[in-house]
């Protein structure tokens, strides 16, 4: 082959490349502890808010979703992998991958959702790249509900993992909270789902008056497993995530995840807008849920009072 026609070869490649339309879309990378329906319910609202507010996957920006399946030492290379990629924007879902971003993540704009603030978990120093809605767990109003339900409440029991921050935060706050009011808690420690039989079982034996599982991906990933055991037992099931009521506890109480997701998904329309300079690029989601799961009352000895009944948002 001649000069000539390498050349002209040459050419209409570089012609041909040049004319291709090139991928203008925003990436966006995203990370979730685990598969959870409560999880996915925040990520749909936040989503949600993205496609409200004329951001559409595939269309002009790519997600580049993953899901670390329970694994902590895998966000922090989810995160790395992302910043390899140059994603313009990363979403957090989960108090876990909220921290690992604080720790990681400097330059790239970060939108957590369904987590704890940063001042709740000790992170006095916060990224000013760290944006997002958390949970203020209201406690106080958790226990009303559960002292409504059972005036004469003594003694509550807690399987939790410590490993996990959210969790040792909220048994941290619940504690207080039921040391004031005279009632006592005892608590069992977990690494995984298959510790939770036992460790739940270890609870029951110690005469305790309810169970809680609160702010625990470990502990609701095997929430149908507690509720059963609880149902065996007669003993009421309360979490402080009201969609984890679905699983088979007899109450849930907490802040709506549908919302929260929107919430957060606002915030990163925000920064998508180059507005990033916003009034409170942290905040607490103040509106809650109350969910009743009737069936679970009755398997688990439960009688509702009206004034709880009144209150609900949504009785299954």
């Amino acid at each position: 082959m001649n000069l000539k026609n390498v050349i002209f070869i040459l050419g209409v490649a570089l012609y041909f490349t040049a004319c291709q339309p090139s991928d203008n879309k925003i990436k966006i990378g995203y990370v979730q502890i685990t598969q959870d329906p409560v999880l996915d319910a925040a990520k749909a609202g936040l989503f949600r808010a993205l496609t409200d507010s004329g951001f559409v996957n595939g269309q002009n920006i790519k997600v580049i979703d993953n899901n670390a399946q329970g694994d902590l030492a895998l966000i922090t290379t989810i995160l790395q992998s992302f910043q390899s990629q140059n994603v313009k924007l990363i979403v957090t879902n989960s108090t876990p991958c909220m921290v690992a971003a604080a720790q990681t993540i400097r330059e790239i704009p970060v939108v957590f959702t369904v987590a704890f603030g940063p001042e709740q978990l000790g992170i006095n120093n916060i990224p000013k790249n760290i944006y997002g809605v958390y949970d203020p767990l209201n406690v106080e109003k958790f226990v009303d509900v559960m002292k409504e339900c059972i005036p004469n409440l003594k003694r509550i029991g807690i399987a939790y993992n410590n490993s996990e921050q959210n969790a040792e935060y909220s048994v941290k706050v619940l504690k207080k909270e039921f040391t004031k009011r005279g009632i006592v808690l005892v608590t069992a420690s977990v690494t995984s789902t298959n510790d939770i039989p036992q460790a739940t079982q270890s609870l029951i034996d110690q005469k305790i008056d309810a169970l809680v599982a609160a702010a625990d991906n470990t502990i609701y990933l095997a929430l149908p497993v507690l509720a059963k055991l609880a149902s065996e037992n007669k003993i009421p099931l309360f979490v402080t995530d009201p969609l984890q009521a679905k699983k088979g506890a007899s109450i849930g109480y907490g802040i709506n995840y549908d919302q929260w997701g929107y919430q957060s998904g606002l915030k990163a329309v925000a920064i998508l807008k180059g507005r990033a300079s916003m009034a409170h690029r942290i905040e607490p989601l103040l509106s809650s849920d109350l969910i009743i799961n009737q069936k679970a009352c009755v398997e688990q000895g439960l009688q509702i009072p009206k004034s709880v009944r009144d209150k609900a948002t949504q009785i299954l």
